[in-house]
């Protein structure tokens, strides 16, 4: 009865223990970035693929959306802005004129001041703050629900519109007042690069400068926050929106191959920068001697988003700093463990090396200090 008794606390321990076990798994799981992209931007991308591509709701929806906003105010905001445009009654019958009328609108009842870093449309609507982004999106927006077809330009550092007006493609600087066609304007070169620090690209500089669509215009937002949250070392939080951003543009084929990629763009292909993302997190986890964290990232990231060359070279560092650490620590048993551990995730060239290194600091150690050898009573 006893033995029987001893056996069942054994299992009973042994079912404690690898709960345990498989908790803790769960919870360092949880603490790394979402992985998946968000529903909303799968759902988003396939709307563009329909005929007649996003409607100005449409766009004024996905755009709030990439902005991380989650209220139904802003988005009547922007329908009321869009109104009023439609109902004012300075409204020019031209398209051309009309086209400029938008961007005196916006600078006379929507944007207040420019700001660098602003790339939010819901916050313009809170504050009146703007950047090259959020103001560029919004005149978009409000040109199309007027029925006049724009398109997002890049330069290197800078963005701005171009509208479709019959045969004419007119650029309009949407962070100036004075920025449609801006041209020779004085009035508008005299502020433009002084508010912003940006020079105008005019369009037969076509090497600096890059046409891009109305959604890439719009993944912008996405960008921005990005490289916010990696200015301010929030790794972990630039994943998730990296991913969102080329899922937006991608939908669910997100697989970078490099050699496939185009030479390098103004618009970076989303998909490698959501690659870069996802090494800039796994190397802060380095930076931190948080490696074997690393390597649980580098599994779950791997297989969702896979670049063989890559990733072997982030895991061949993770067990290569975690080596020298248990080194330095003079744990020389747990380093061959470790190692031995991690063999399937290394490759044969990369496991061959790290031996070859662990051996010679085994045989160093057991001539200098035979006393640490392994199997050896101290």
């Amino acid at each position: 009865m006893k033995l029987k008794t001893s056996i069942n606390l054994f299992f009973i321990l042994l079912l404690l223990l690898n709960f345990q076990i498989q908790t803790h798994a769960q919870n360092r799981a949880a603490v790394f970035p979402r992985l998946e992209p968000d529903p909303k931007a799968i759902e988003y991308y396939r709307l563009g693929r329909q005929a007649g591509g996003y409607t100005w709701q449409q766009l004024a929806e996905i755009s709030l959306w990439a902005s991380g906003d989650t209220a139904a105010s802003n988005l009547g905001r922007i329908t009321a802005a869009a109104e009023s445009l439609k109902n004012s009654p300075e409204l020019p019958a031209s398209g051309r004129e009309r086209a400029a009328f938008v961007l005196t609108f916006l600078h006379r009842n929507i944007l207040r001041s420019y700001s660098i870093y602003q790339t939010r449309v819901d916050t313009v609507f809170t504050n009146g703050r703007f950047n090259c982004v959020s103001s560029a999106v919004l005149y978009m927006i409000l040109c199309k629900s007027l029925g006049i077809e724009a398109s997002g330009v890049i330069t290197k550092d800078h963005a701005f519109v171009t509208v479709h007006i019959g045969a004419e493609n007119i650029d309009v600087e949407t962070t100036n007042a004075y920025g449609f066609e801006p041209g020779n304007r004085t009035e508008f070169h005299d502020q433009f690069g002084r508010l912003t620090g940006f020079a105008y690209v005019p369009a037969q500089n076509y090497r600096d400068r890059k046409t891009i669509s109305q959604i890439e215009l719009v993944s912008l937002i996405l960008n921005n926050r990005v490289a916010d949250h990696e200015r301010q070392n929030r790794f972990a939080q630039a994943v998730p929106v990296a991913i969102d951003r080329a899922a937006l543009i991608f939908g669910e084929s997100l697989t970078y191959d490099a050699a496939a990629d185009e030479a390098p763009s103004l618009f970076n292909n989303p998909k490698k920068d959501l690659m870069d993302r996802l090494f800039n997190y796994g190397t802060m986890l380095l930076r931190a001697g948080r490696e074997e964290e690393g390597l649980l990232w580098a599994q779950a990231a791997s297989s969702r988003y896979p670049d063989n060359l890559r990733w072997q070279e982030f895991i061949y560092t993770a067990v290569n700093n975690h080596i020298a650490r248990l080194i330095r620590e003079n744990k020389i048993t747990d380093t061959r463990i470790f190692l031995e551990n991690n063999k399937n995730n290394l490759s044969q060239e990369n496991y061959n090396h790290l031996d070859s290194l662990l051996t010679d600091t085994e045989v160093f150690r057991s001539r200098t200090h035979p006393e640490r050898s392994p199997g050896r009573v101290p």
